[in-house]
């Protein structure tokens, strides 16, 4: 048992590290429209190890901005809303974990199917962080909204583009790596 916690923790470590590398290396253009990939690690390592292993590495995640000095920081609330829990969240695409294994190993050349799975959790993940970055948008970001800007508007806006455009971005990722989904997100054990 001590084997699969220790692989699973290092899982965890890596796809956080990664997610924090394509997120550095592969600057935004925009705040409202991204056009980046950097979820798909941690999406992959919650339909591999399951939601708690999923919220765990966005969590890390969410660390590692700090430590590297990548985050933008107004309070401790809003910090810890937006670096922890919105990262945390993406790790509610591990809900469809069980449902992505069974189908990897009872149908593996089921890609379609896989691919709806994989975009599924991706959509949970991203709308559950989303929607922490839409409240804190407006309730620390509101100030920079446009004169006369409704500040639950532009946070709608900014935030809203963002997740369409991001969601958007990873899903194409998810779907052209389908064919190895059995590598990346297929085990025989779960969770931690």
């Amino acid at each position: 048992m001590q084997k699969i916690k220790t692989q699973t923790l290092i899982e965890i470590a890596l796809c956080a590290a990664i997610a924090l590398l394509i997120d550095i290396m592969i600057p935004s253009p925009s705040w409202s429209f991204t056009v980046s990939v950097k979820m798909v690690p941690i999406i992959i390592l919650a339909l591999r190890r399951g939601t708690g292993a999923g919220v765990a590495g966005g969590f890390l995640w969410g660390l590692l901005q700090y430590i590297v000095g990548n985050a933008y920081i107004l309070t401790l609330f809003q910090f810890v809303l937006e670096y922890f829990v919105a990262f945390a969240l993406i790790g509610l695409a591990g809900l469809l974990a069980p449902k992505m294994q069974a189908v990897l190993a009872s149908e593996p050349a089921n890609y379609l199917k896989q691919v709806k799975i994989a975009v599924a959790a991706l959509v949970i993940g991203s709308f559950t962080r989303y929607v922490i970055h839409f409240i804190a948008g407006f309730l620390f970001w509101g100030s920079y909204a446009p004169k006369g800007q409704s500040p639950y508007l532009y946070s709608f806006l900014v935030n809203g583009g963002a997740f369409l455009s991001e969601t958007l971005c990873c899903a194409i990722v998810l779907a052209l790596l389908v064919k190895s989904y059995r590598r990346l997100i297929g085990t025989k054990t779960q969770g931690y």
